[in-house]
């Protein structure tokens, strides 16, 4: 096909590839932006991730952009996969971004020309483009991760990866394997174990979940929420971890064991996986004695509701609670009925994949009707080596990242000229729209910088970006989650290195970074002529 000549092409149809494409097009005025996205429609991780369960756990109100006003108002306290995909559609509706989109492709080369400072992006179905900026929106979880089972192909029932769930499938009745205790493995147990004949979670490492409680809000709850935007957003953008509640200035070190117990009781009934971690005491990321106070609180809550002691046992997780604070509804709950159990495969593995089901390492043979492997994603970076990008002198960029994935700010390559990453290695761990929100502001500010000067080309400085990629660390081990294996680490994929990818300083202090930046005319990066 003949190469269509475009001002800019972004990929991804979810919160940030919808953002980027608005700013282009509305704040920027480019005239032609093109979007591309793999599936049929917008979405993003809520368009593939359709399991029985899904839901976000951030509050209905706070996620989604703060600009957003004409979305659906929110009437229940989390959304579930549907909700939040038919919000996007109306975000993307709402800033006439439908008709840039090209769905059902998927970008599988670009290269940088210096000699035309332009991108040469090719699809799977042909398409081919040049583009003076090239925005990917890949999204930190969308490559699913499933472990190399032996046999995994002569299994003869349903087997699936989590993110992939099967449009109408039905579980009624059903043998179910559930290989993982993630967000998404423990989502699926909450939603279906009551309908299925048998249900079998499959565990390598026990997980601090609390109760979400999602529920409908309440009119008093919806007029609130209404009334106080302006409030609710400057909490937001003013907190760490842009959840939309005040994050404690309390050490869970300095007030009594009984108040420990109080504030702990009272979050967990409240709900809500970051609420308990952020909401409860400030120290709990930083701290390990202080960490251990919560997680001791958690494993008394499982030995509480799970009636049987050697199922509550194995339930029961050991060391740092750290990583992504997962909440579920009925988990834990959800092992008291006879048709559910747990395998820990943490000294006994999966030898294999049989036509019948699974086999252990001790021989053990269990057969189900349906697997589902709730494995995870090949977090950040993942997804961005399934697409060969290069970038000034033909160097790739899974070269740059094959060990150390980091871009500057999570945004900005060296030698990588007009390439911007949103959700990069290096963007701040937080609530999604919100870091979506302040990156593109920054990308827009940055190109605008470009013009100003009269420049050809934007790129991170070398140093600059090795400097960043040296605060992301040694703020990571600073943290209690520097010793959780977690795809914030980057070590839950089997083979790959310890290698922290966010920053965990906060969206407030990642904004006043980017400010700074800003307001002495961008010395971290190169303008080329």
């Amino acid at each position: 096909m003949t190469i269509q000549e475009i001002d800019a092409l972004i990929v991804g149809g979810g919160f940030g590839g919808i953002r980027l494409t608005g700013l282009l097009k509305n704040q920027l005025q480019l005239a032609k932006v093109v979007a591309i996205e793999k599936g049929e429609g917008l979405g993003g991780t809520w368009y593939w991730n359709k399991y029985p369960g899904a839901q976000s756990d951030s509050e209905s109100w706070v996620y989604g952009f703060s600009d957003d006003v004409d979305t659906p108002q929110p009437t229940t306290r989390y959304l579930y996969a549907d909700d939040v995909q038919r919000q996007l559609i109306t975000t993307a509706k709402n800033t006439n971004v439908l008709d840039n989109y090209l769905f059902e492709n998927q970008v599988v080369s670009a290269h940088y020309d210096t000699t035309s400072s332009r991108w040469h992006i090719t699809t799977d179905k042909g398409f081919r483009f040049a583009a003076t900026y090239f925005i990917t929106a890949l999204g930190i979880l969308s490559k699913p991760y499933i472990p190399n089972f032996p046999g995994i192909d002569t299994f003869q029932g349903v087997s699936f990866h989590s993110a992939g769930w099967p449009k109408g499938l039905n579980t009624d009745g059903k043998r179910v394997a559930i290989i993982g205790t993630g967000p998404s493995g423990s989502q699926i147990t909450s939603a279906i174990h009551r309908s299925v004949e048998s249900l079998v979670v499959f565990q390598k490492r026990a997980q601090y979940i609390t109760p979400v409680e999602n529920r409908a809000l309440r009119d008093e709850e919806k007029d609130a929420i209404s009334r106080d935007q302006a409030k609710i957003w400057n909490t937001v953008f003013n907190s760490l971890f842009a959840m939309g509640f005040e994050e404690s200035n309390e050490s869970a070190l300095n007030v009594s064991e009984a108040r420990r117990r109080e504030v702990y009781e009272q979050i967990w009934n409240k709900g809500g996986g970051f609420r308990f971690f952020f909401e409860a005491f400030n120290d709990l990321g930083i701290d390990f004695t202080a960490n251990e106070t919560a997680a001791a609180f958690v494993r008394e809550k499982i030995a509480e509701i799970v009636k049987d002691p050697q199922t509550a046992s194995i339930l029961q997780p050991t060391g740092a609670y750290g990583g992504r604070p997962l909440c579920a509804d009925g988990y834990y709950e959800a092992f008291n009925n006879p048709n559910v159990s747990v395998v820990s495969i943490a000294d006994n593995p999966i030898s294999r994949i049989i036509p019948t089901g699974i086999e252990l390492q001790d021989g053990t043979a269990l057969e189900f009707d349906i697997i589902v492997f709730a494995t995870g994603f090949d977090g950040v970076d993942g997804a961005y080596r399934d697409v060969d990008i290069r970038g000034r002198n033909g160097i790739r960029l899974s070269d740059v990242w094959q060990e150390r994935p980091n871009a500057l700010y999570g945004i900005s390559v060296a030698e990588f000229p007009n390439f911007f990453t949103i959700t990069g290695p290096g963007s701040p761990f937080a609530n999604i729209p919100p870091i979506v929100e302040v990156q593109g502001d920054f990308v827009v500010r940055l190109i605008r910088e470009l013009n100003q000067r009269g420049g050809r080309s934007i790129e991170a400085n070398r140093d600059a970006e090795l400097k960043w990629t040296e605060l992301v660390q040694a703020v990571s081990r600073s943290t209690v989650f520097d010793k959780v294996r977690s795809w914030i680490q980057n070590n839950n994929v089997a083979g790959s290195e310890k290698f922290p990818v966010l920053f965990l300083g906060g969206l407030n202090t990642y904004t006043a970074k980017l400010e700074e930046e800003a307001n002495i005319q961008y010395p971290s990066y190169q303008f080329l002529d």
